[in-house]
């Protein structure tokens, strides 16, 4: 069963953010939690098991205390432990980096980064149940800065903070998954007053498909990846026109595919420009490497290609630039296909084997570095041996069987007649390391590296996720162009100079709306369909996101999609049908259970079942587990209270409805 959602009284920025030194502050009372908690390196399932003695239900409320804030006032209080997630983060982060300088304690400090994640874990899925607004935009998606070293920070939040720290932990908890969710659906959008804040988007329970035909709704990352995907896929196609069109000796103009290539491919090179700009260092991971490697390779063909037509004179004729311009595009191949992996990767087997990949190029930098020094040093050698007869001869065929040594295709012949015995002593000693010692240091680095990431999958994949889901709304982005279509919007932007905001506004939003009309009116058509399972689902004081799914154990959940009306012209037509089908469902299960009068259970059994107490439970009772438990049980009690009331009320309505058209007929 779904935990209702609390709508409280409260908006987005009513909650006054706690300054940089009141979350120092607060940090640092966790930090000394922790520190009292964790005297000693324990095993590390007692600190993360689900029914952990040492992060108990004492410990869950001390870390809410170390908040501070009044505790007779509720808007207080959830003002300051809006931060305690981020400073859990924080308090995590700074025992990483003393495992690092105090390597003597490195365990009990990794011990205690863990069990600070493990902490926010805790607290996220318990405020989930309890206030989930409140977790999604006060605790997870606002920005918080901290002082440190009496600088602040720049402000993150807690979904920036656990990326940019890749703790899998905090990622791998429900309601995490769940924000990352509602932002990759676009249910949780930049507010248009401050587009550095999130709010909830109002027009996702609306049946209007006018709402929905919004360029707007192009900032949710599912719409901007299947933009890019289809964009990826065009991409892919002029490549490939541009790279076997060329079937002339003679150097010939730009013509139209070639132009438009190019024009993609500067597209993609502002938009990467701009994230970097915004975001900094932090948006540079391996795929932006390889993705920029592409690009700085078209960018030279370019360049070359542009010398062939004669622009700059040079020594060399136009139709030898030209070849050599062509040749450098023919050696991105490998990369323009490669791309597409990357709009695949939110399917779970192909991101798993993207991570195992970069975990495995990650781990063999520490390879090649140990190559490159053995490398220089053998050389070097060869070099003063070639070097002592006074005349250079061989260094070139030297170097050449170095580097085919790795690559396993390395031979004797070049060393022969070569400074003996000198020069055979060395390189025995160099096949020996590089092919025994270094080659094998490398096949260990890659199966560590999969053997990591295949134990830790699915929060590995989470992590991928949360990672593309940020990706797309890091960097604050009123008007969103895709990639090509940037070049359109830096086109126009001079106009934002000539004409008044309001002007320039209306004019950017037609254009928009031009542009991608053709996937508005997907978008509109999906989002109405979703709106009305939406609206069930608030009028059950259920969650945005129940219902999605029709289970085989619920007889009361799923949702019937009218499918009569292309834009459902009867509002209430999917949840007329739903009441209809689960009533008759229960029915037919009521009916087909009463068929034998010794078929159904004692009146008792439920309650024997309730009040069981199982051995596990006994040792929830001194650990959070038993807490959450109680909780969990404290909610679904008030939901289904909440729930009669609506029927109640449901009832009161129809009567009410019933009674009036009696009365219209009577006078009429």
């Amino acid at each position: 069963m779904s935990l209702p959602i609390t709508h409280n009284d409260y908006a987005t920025t009513a909650l006054k953010a706690p300054s940089p030194r009141q979350v120092l502050r607060i940090a640092l009372n966790l930090k000394f939690l922790i520190d009292k908690v964790i005297p000693i390196a324990y095993d590390i399932n007692l600190v993360t098991c689900p029914h952990s003695r040492i992060l108990n239900s004492k410990v869950i409320r001390l870390a809410r205390e170390a908040c501070g804030g009044n505790q007779n006032d509720k808007q207080s209080t959830k003002k300051y432990q809006s931060v305690l997630v981020f400073a859990l983060l924080k308090v995590s982060s700074w025992y990483n980096a003393m495992s690092g300088k105090e390597l003597h304690n490195a365990d009990l400090y990794l011990l205690r980064s863990i069990a600070a994640q493990h902490l926010s874990k805790i607290i996220i899925e318990f405020e989930e149940g309890v206030d989930l607004q409140y977790l999604l935009l006060q605790m997870l998606l606002r920005r918080y800065s901290i002082n440190e070293n009496d600088e602040d920070s720049e402000p993150l939040s807690v979904l920036e903070l656990a990326t940019d720290m890749h703790a899998t932990i905090v990622i791998g908890a429900s309601g995490f998954q769940r924000c990352i969710s509602w932002l990759w659906r676009g249910w949780i959008i930049q507010s248009p007053q401050e587009p550095t804040t999130f709010v909830l988007d109002d027009t996702v329970s609306s049946l209007s498909v006018g709402a929905h035909f919004c360029p707007d709704r192009i900032k949710t990352p599912k719409y901007q990846n299947i933009l890019q995907t289809m964009f990826s896929i065009l991409f892919l196609l002029l490549y490939t026109l541009v790279v076997n069109d060329k079937d002339s000796a003679r150097v010939e103009p730009f013509n139209s595919t070639e132009a438009i290539f190019y024009c993609f491919t500067l597209g993609n090179i502002l938009d990467e420009a701009v994230k970097i700009y915004y975001v900094g260092t932090a948006y540079i991971s391996f795929w932006n490497v390889f993705n920029d490697a592409l690009y700085a390779i078209i960018g030279v063909s370019f360049v070359l290609r542009v010398i062939s037509l004669g622009l700059v004179s040079t020594k060399y004729s136009a139709e030898y630039w030209d070849m050599i311009s062509y040749r450098i595009l023919s050696c991105a191949a490998p990369f323009a296909w490669s791309r597409l992996l990357l709009y695949l990767e939110s399917v779970q087997f192909v991101g798993l084997m993207l991570v195992v990949l970069k975990f495995m190029m990650t781990e063999s930098l520490v390879f090649f570095v140990m190559l490159f020094l053995i490398m220089i040093g053998f050389l070097q050698g060869f070099v003063g041996l070639d070097a002592s007869d006074g005349s250079n001869e061989i260094t070139g065929p030297i170097l050449k069987n170095l580097m085919l040594t790795v690559l396993g295709s390395g031979g004797f012949d070049t060393f022969k007649s070569f400074a003996p015995p000198y020069a055979a002593i060395l390189w025995y000693c160099y096949c020996f390391i590089v092919t025994v010692i270094l080659l094998n240091i490398l096949i260990a680095l890659y199966s560590n590296a999969y053997q990591k990431v295949v134990d830790n999958a699915l929060d590995e994949y989470m992590a991928l996720m949360c990672e593309k889901t940020l990706r797309f709304i890091r960097a604050p982005d009123e008007k969103v162009f895709v990639p090509p279509l940037n070049i359109i919007e830096l086109v126009v932007k001079p106009l934002e100079y000539v004409l008044s905001k309001s002007q320039f506004d209306s004019f950017t939003h037609f254009l928009m709306c031009a542009l991608y009309s053709p996937i508005l009116v997907i978008v509109a058509v999906n989002e109405v369909r979703t709106a009305k399972r939406i609206q069930y689902n608030r009028m059950l004081n259920l969650p945005d996101d129940a219902n999605e799914s029709d289970e085989a154990w619920n007889l009361t959940d799923g949702f019937v999609d009218n499918d009569s009306s292309l834009f459902f012209d009867d509002d209430n037509g999917g949840i007329h049908e739903t009441r209809a089908r689960n009533n008759k469902s229960l029915k037919i299960q009521l009916k087909a259970e009463q068929a034998d009068p010794h078929f159904t259970v004692s009146k008792d059994w439920h309650k024997k079942v309730k009040d069981s107490v199982q051995p596990v439970q006994e040792g929830f009772q001194t650990g959070v587990g038993w807490e959450l438990f109680a909780l969990y049980n404290e909610a679904e009690l008030r939901y289904r209270k909440s729930e009669r009331k609506v029927e109640e009320l449901t009832g009161a309505v129809n009567e009410l409805v019933n009674t009036v058209k009696e009365l219209n007929l009577r006078k009429s």
